[in-house]
């Protein structure tokens, strides 16, 4: 892990993400864009041959709860609406795709031990994510927010937030069972 900083610096905006979802004054997609950032930061290190491997697995490390918690609230809140809408659909369904080789990825970097094989499947799911996140906030959310009303967009990041904080709530620590997300 990078250290306390960075865990208390996410607790903290996670906290101000929660109140301005509660306020109502946050969509599902700027909240989604929000949890893209610290992803991206990782991204890059990851991504990056010029620095040590130890801190390429120290960012994985932190990468893969981050990304787990937020895709499998993504999937469960803003995929699952957009399945309802055909001209959605699809893109959702991509969407679950990469959701689910970067998780498998993310499995795989867990259980091998060989650093050079660790280190390839680190930037392989690095840039994976990467053009998912590229694609989601360029091609994606636009399409979203001009298909789907403001209030509906709303509701969704209630769905969201609730979601990520059982999530976390259960530890973060592995792919939670899917079928009990979202069930309150």
């Amino acid at each position: 892990m990078q250290g306390q900083n960075s865990v208390s610096d996410g607790l903290n905006a996670g906290i101000k993400k929660l109140k301005r979802v509660l306020l109502g004054s946050e969509d599902i997609i700027s909240v989604i864009k929000e949890d893209h950032k610290p992803l991206k930061e990782l991204i890059a290190i990851m991504k990056d041959d010029d620095k040590k491997f130890s801190e390429r697995k120290n960012a994985f490390q932190e990468f893969a709860p981050l990304l787990m918690t937020h895709a499998k609230a993504e999937e469960k809140s803003l995929y699952t609406f957009m399945k309802t809408n055909a001209q959605l659909n699809e893109q959702a369904l991509e969407g679950d795709t990469e959701h689910g080789i970067a998780d498998q990825l993310c499995e795989e970097i867990k259980r091998v031990t060989g650093e050079d094989e660790i280190s390839a499947k680190i930037k392989v799911l690095a840039e994976l994510v990467e053009h998912h996140i590229e694609e989601e906030e360029n091609d994606i959310f636009p399409q979203v927010e001009k298909q789907v009303s403001e209030e509906k967009l709303l509701a969704l990041t209630k769905v969201y937030v609730s979601i990520q904080e059982q999530i976390i709530a259960d530890g973060q620590d592995d792919s939670p069972a899917e079928n009990t997300l979202g069930k309150n």
